[in-house]
């Protein structure tokens, strides 16, 4: 299964700012084309802090994304996924009630309120290599990872992934509590394994480069 990374972030590494409201990083380019990428994938993972805080619906709803999809053999919406340890989801999210399509939640106990609207995986130890696992042996062909930290964190840390897509916003967002790309971790690419960068684009105001990645295990 190909694995796909995908974040923006502010020019000092942040995902978001302190403030209530998401934070808009991607011009409208770059968005546009996040929507194709993710029109391409059998799935799409988050964390479920990212389902807390912004509320994403992780709809495909243009309708010839969804012919194509159809057409290829892919089910027209995108199987939706979301890691948690803490359980604490809400059933009315927009993630689990804005489509039709399958959910799965990994977390580390049953979730009787969310299993009529999501298969739930159960696993004491979650990580990236166990989710991959899981997923491949589903038959799903490329997985989108959109974050947050933990989720990138847990990926890049363990360094399970194929290619690492980064949207760079020309701004600075400056606060030391706001949530930055990884947190603190032993990483699999570092000074002395670096990754490789295939290509660089504008997209609007932002600069969007797009890195080879090889897995940890290979």
């Amino acid at each position: 299964m190909e694995i796909i990374l995908s974040a923006a972030v502010s020019l000092d590494g942040y995902l978001d700012d302190c403030s209530p409201q998401r934070l808009k990083l991607s011009s409208a380019e770059d968005w546009a084309a996040v929507q194709r990428l993710r029109a391409t994938c059998d799935a799409i993972l988050v964390g479920a802090e990212t389902v807390r805080r912004d509320n994403p619906s992780l709809v495909i709803r243009d309708e010839q994304d969804r012919r194509a999809r159809a057409d290829s053999g892919m089910d027209a919406d995108i199987v939706k996924v979301v890691v948690t340890a803490s359980g604490n989801l809400d059933p009315d999210a927009a993630f689990f009630r804005d489509d039709a399509g399958h959910k799965i939640v990994f977390a580390t106990r049953r979730l009787p309120h969310l299993e009529p609207l999501a298969e739930v995986i159960v696993s004491e130890h979650i990580t990236a290599a166990s989710i991959a696992a899981a997923l491949s042996k589903k038959g799903f062909r490329r997985l989108l990872v959109e974050g947050g930290q933990k989720i990138h964190t847990m990926f890049l840390s363990e360094g399970v992934g194929d290619r690492l897509r980064l949207a760079v916003a020309p701004f600075f967002v400056g606060e030391p509590g706001a949530p930055r790309l990884v947190g603190s971790a032993n990483f699999a690419w570092n000074k002395n394994r670096r990754m490789a960068l295939e290509s660089v684009e504008m997209l609007g105001d932002t600069a969007v480069m797009n890195y080879a990645l090889r897995r940890h295990s290979e």
